[in-house]
């Protein structure tokens, strides 16, 4: 069920909860694209861990407002506040791909309010030597792509959002063969291709605006050194 709170500055923060409501808080950074629908589809799985995965929108995706001029540390702003409103003192957060510089932000920022933190796939900060150094292609064109003037990359997203609710089917078989053979056959069962369907139709509810802002956020200077970094961040990565 979708739950909303209203920020100090005026802003709405969309987001959801799963699994034990009386569990270890877990707070969830969305990929990219994404939005507070992103899970694991077995509600049971999620319960079965002991956890309350609290996900939210972060802003100008699904029902959070878009925040003009944000910076990778103002996220985890957002994040005490909806702990502090859920009465959460303590939490670990965890993220997925381009959620990873949240986790490593918050984690910066709140080390008094972090237990553990986990990066699933997250990737390192671009200002950096060798910065593409085994990077795939297409995640290649795409960061390149994020480097560009806000509205050419406005206009390239509004394309790619376009086609993609012109022909859907095609949007997700090629989706499908970008794929590698293990990920493909995950992203075949029904229950989780409908969950990732929807959670990435929601991130431009309300158009690319805050993806536009994440992009030019995540190729430029994240603003602190991650070896400042003092809560534990565990780092997983697959073949």
């Amino acid at each position: 069920m979708d739950k909303t709170i209203t920020l100090k500055d005026g802003r709405t923060l969309a987001y959801t909860e799963h699994g034990d409501p009386n569990g270890e808080p877990v707070f969830f950074v969305h990929g990219n694209p994404g939005s507070r629908y992103m899970r694991h589809p077995d509600e049971q799985l999620t319960a079965s861990l002991g956890v309350r995965v609290i996900t939210p929108d972060r802003p100008g995706y699904g029902l959070s407002d878009f925040q003009p001029g944000r910076t990778l540390l103002d996220y985890p702003d957002d994040l005490t506040e909806l702990a502090d409103t859920l009465g959460i003192e303590r939490f670990y957060v965890f993220g997925v791909s381009a959620g990873g510089p949240y986790v490593a932000a918050t984690a910066y920022k709140l080390p008094e309010r972090v237990i553990h933190a986990a990066i699933v796939s997250g990737p390192a900060p671009f200002d950096r030597e060798d910065a593409m150094e085994g990077v795939s292609e297409s995640f290649r064109i795409a960061y390149k792509s994020a480097s560009q003037p806000a509205w050419l990359l406005r206009l390239l997203l509004n394309l790619q959002v376009w086609n993609e609710r012109r022909n859907p089917g095609k949007v997700w078989r090629d989706v499908l063969e970008r794929a590698t053979e293990v990920d493909r056959d995950i992203l075949l069962r029904p229950e989780i291709a409908e969950q990732v369907r929807a959670y990435r139709t929601e991130t431009v509810r309300n158009g690319v605006k805050g993806w536009v802002q994440e992009a030019r956020l995540l190729v430029s200077s994240w603003g602190f050194p991650l070896q400042a970094v003092q809560p534990h961040v565990d780092l997983w990565y697959g073949a």
